[in-house]
């Protein structure tokens, strides 16, 4: 977990049951939270209060049903990096700098970043590659573009990090 004034913020049971009883039912709503979980309202909205101070909690985003968007594509573009001192940082400040592009990871193997890309349209993803192309410390880049999202649930990546 995040670190405030160089102590560990440690997750309780409660805060656990909290934060999966939110994953699961996909909204913050104390009253829904509490009856799940039996415990009063103004127990869930302390914990809560008490994890967004010690910054576990960054805060609340509604989950979109990208089924009812009309017009997105989602494409990932795998890249391959000019290696040398703290290129991992560097680049990926440029590449996470680019509008569209809402997740960059830096990996192991073959290709060190892989990066999310969300746009409206096709004319909107070319400029989107066009621009990932011309980041400085690129060696090479390939995109994928989404032709059918079959899982997306950030909720069951959460649910395993809070997992012991």
């Amino acid at each position: 977990m995040r670190k405030k004034d160089n102590k560990k913020f440690e997750l309780s049971d409660l805060d656990k049951k909290i934060l999966f009883s939110v994953l699961d039912l996909k909204v913050f709503n104390l009253n829904l939270i509490s009856k799940k979980i039996r415990i009063s309202k103004s127990t869930v909205h302390n914990r809560i209060k008490r994890m967004k101070n010690n910054k576990l909690i960054d805060g609340f985003i509604p989950i979109i049903n990208l089924n009812f968007v009309q017009d997105q594509i989602t494409a990932i573009s795998l890249i391959k990096a000019k290696y040398g001192p703290e290129y991992a940082e560097d680049v990926g400040k440029r590449l996470a700098k680019i509008q569209g592009i809402w997740a960059v990871y830096f990996v192991l193997g073959s290709n060190d970043f892989i990066v999310l890309i969300r746009a409206k349209n096709k004319i909107e993803l070319e400029n989107i590659v066009n621009e990932l192309t011309k980041t400085e410390g690129l060696e090479r880049s390939e995109t994928i573009m989404v032709i059918k999202i079959l899982k997306e649930d950030f909720s069951d990546a959460y649910k395993f990090i809070i997992n012991d």
